[in-house]
């Protein structure tokens, strides 16, 4: 009984201590975009543009793949973020090997709701419309294409690259204003 005992202990801290213990920490300032990206990751996704720390306030923004924890994102606004981006020494393999967490959100600025934005709707083989319900950008933000929805069916058949300048209409949806 006692070695069974003995056994359970052991199995019971080796499980407590985990490989995915944090070997590096840092705290970091970033400015999150008034929209979300169209991105190839192993397929196409939706992420947010960031800026950091020097980079604030750039015409350079990066496709962040990743989710802060704590972050509620709302389109139509430029947010300043404290985040602690934590690293792990050996994940799961289907974990990253960062966390990224909300600190405190600095600032939220709104944009006028006139700001007009690009996105690309397809590179190549990669189309970032879904029609399932309406137009969508990969079935999560409704796009009203107004009067080029017939344009845009067409040049996806047709093209292999198009961009789209947008608007923000609500938080949910946008609207299509060009198309090149």
């Amino acid at each position: 009984m006692k070695k069974h005992l003995l056994l359970l202990m052991a199995i019971g801290i080796l499980c407590a201590c985990s490989n995915d213990d944090v070997t590096f920490s840092e705290i970091t300032t970033m400015r999150i975009n008034h929209y979300q990206n169209t991105a190839i990751a192993l397929e196409p996704v939706l992420t947010l543009l960031v800026q950091y720390d020097d980079n604030i306030g750039t015409n350079s923004w990066n496709n962040f793949y990743a989710t802060i924890e704590g972050f509620n994102y709302v389109p139509g606004h430029i947010y300043d973020l404290s985040v602690r981006v934590d690293q792990f020494g050996n994940p799961a393999a289907d974990d990253g090997s960062f966390k990224n967490t909300l600190l405190e959100v600095i600032s939220v600025q709104d944009v006028p709701a006139e700001t007009e934005f690009e996105l690309n709707l397809k590179l190549n083989d990669n189309v970032f419309i879904t029609t399932d319900s309406g137009y969508q950008l990969l079935n999560q933000i409704d796009i009203d294409c107004n009067t080029l929805c017939d344009t845009l069916d067409l040049l996806l058949e047709n093209q292999d690259i198009i961009v789209g300048t947008f608007k923000h209409l609500d938080n949910d949806s946008i609207q299509l204003i060009e198309l090149e």
